[in-house]
């Protein structure tokens, strides 16, 4: 193959990646190195991406002291090749997860903000990048979701991230770069061995090269294999999820879930996390969560926190909740003044409003007082003879443990009226004729 005929095999890649994703904006990730320097000539070269409105986007992580200089030369690159660009400057947090981590969740931010709807960001990434994400995954551990590494297509903010040369080897981008006449940048940090990923190119790789030459291949179909596995493992998961689950509750139950195997299972949580928007959990978290939260004595009320949130299990459905919807009502009292439609209650907790039988807001006809659970409570439930615990109330109406102590009540004096949403008296009726008391938490 001649070089332009390599060229033309770049371009063309590039185009095909296109073609299922809507007619938008074409972006070019480019750092300036020769990957996606290389991508940014090609994409240039590309009908159908300049026809897109094609545009790049470097950005500025600030982590070398060369970085301005970096940000000028991607600008001249594109100036030359006119394609416009935009420089985006990052500040780079690494507390908790890395510098390596840290830097591409920032990249990442700002694809996100860039992208409009549909539009796609093209990134340079090749087979050998590839094989070594899966790599570095298999080394830190990870699930079959993990092991399919990079995709070509997935969904970012408002579009699209594309990797239309996964299946190109680096070789054949070096070898349009030179044809090119491409000048890069080159980055000290990919020479770094504290980093893993420049640990494992420079002193793993060559070794392993050696005594296996198609491993770069091998893992790469290693990594779509198991993105296929992977796609239909979240088909199952959200099939499962249809069935089993209440998001606006943030509920699941529980005995489907012990009945499937482990990587459905894993494939479940996981999924029912994120639609949550809550961070998944991982391997060890998924173990702790089936034996100490699942399978616990059924009178337990146990608890795994995960990332700001807790899993909780109460009779047959597991619960995903954000810690600050569990913590018990501040011991105060509200007075819901007559005249006044709505009430806002404590930080976390809602308000309360008065509706009428068209449930248009209403104002109260007398004056009502707003408190929480303190234990003892009695209530005479409409229609009922005799006055009952709240406590055995909550209990025969399903409400879980930490809800108990968040609904809100409604008193006249020291006379329970009602525990809002679940159940009231005949004399609430009769102070408030007609009316309903929404609580919107």
């Amino acid at each position: 193959m001649t070089a332009t005929d390599s060229v033309a095999a770049l371009i063309d890649a590039i185009e095909q990646a296109l073609l299922p994703i809507p007619a938008a904006p074409v972006w070019i990730a480019v750092s300036g190195g020769m990957d996606s320097s290389t991508l940014l000539a090609c994409a240039a070269r590309s009908a159908l991406a300049r026809a897109r409105g094609l545009c790049a986007v470097h950005v500025h992580h600030g982590l070398h002291p060369d970085a301005d200089l970096w940000a000028d030369q991607v600008q001249a690159q594109a100036l030359a090749l006119e394609v416009p660009c935009e420089v985006h400057r990052v500040q780079i947090d690494p507390r908790g997860q890395g510098l390596e981590a840290a830097a591409r969740e920032a990249r990442h931010a700002v694809f996100e903000r860039v992208l409009g709807p549909d539009a796609a960001m093209l990134l340079a990434h090749h087979r050998e990048d590839q094989a070594e994400t899966l790599l570095l995954r298999m080394l830190r551990g990870t699930s079959v979701d993990g092991l399919g590494a990079m995709r070509a297509l997935r969904a970012c903010g408002r579009g699209w991230l594309a990797r239309p040369w996964l299946a190109q080897p680096r070789q054949e981008l070096q070898r349009v770069a030179k044809a090119l006449d491409l000048h890069w940048i080159e980055d000290p940090a990919n020479h770094d061995l504290r980093h893993d990923r420049s640990f494992l190119r420079q002193q793993v790789w060559p070794v392993l090269d050696t005594r296996f030459p198609a491993l770069a291949e091998r893992l790469t179909r290693l990594a779509g294999h198991a993105a296929s596995v992977s796609d239909e493992l979240e088909a199952s998961a959200e099939a499962v999820l249809q069935r089993h689950a209440k998001l606006r509750a943030r509920q699941l139950r529980i005995s489907p879930l012990l009945d499937l195997g482990e990587a459905l299972f894993g494939a479940t949580l996981r999924r029912f996390a994120r639609q949550l928007q809550v961070a998944p959990p991982g391997f060890h978290e998924l173990q702790r969560l089936r034996r100490e939260v699942l399978l616990a004595q059924i009178d337990a009320t146990p608890i795994l926190r995960w990332q700001g949130h807790e899993f909780r299990r109460f009779r047959e459905h597991l619960y995903l909740l954000p810690q600050s919807g569990t913590l018990p009502a501040p011991a105060i009292e509200l007075e819901w003044h007559a005249g006044v439609s709505h009430l806002e209650l404590p930080v976390g907790l809602g308000r309360l409003c008065l509706l009428d039988a068209q449930d248009q807001a209403a104002s109260a006809p007398t004056a009502l007082q707003v408190r929480w659970r303190r234990g003892g409570e009695r209530l005479r439930p409409a229609g009922k003879p005799h006055r009952r615990d709240l406590r055995l109330l909550f209990q025969e109406l399903g409400v879980p443990p930490w809800q108990r102590e968040r609904v809100p009540l409604l008193f006249a004096g020291k006379e329970l009226l009602a525990a809002v949403g679940l159940v009231q008296s005949a004399r609430l009726a009769e102070l408030w004729p007609g009316l309903r008391v929404l609580w919107e938490p």
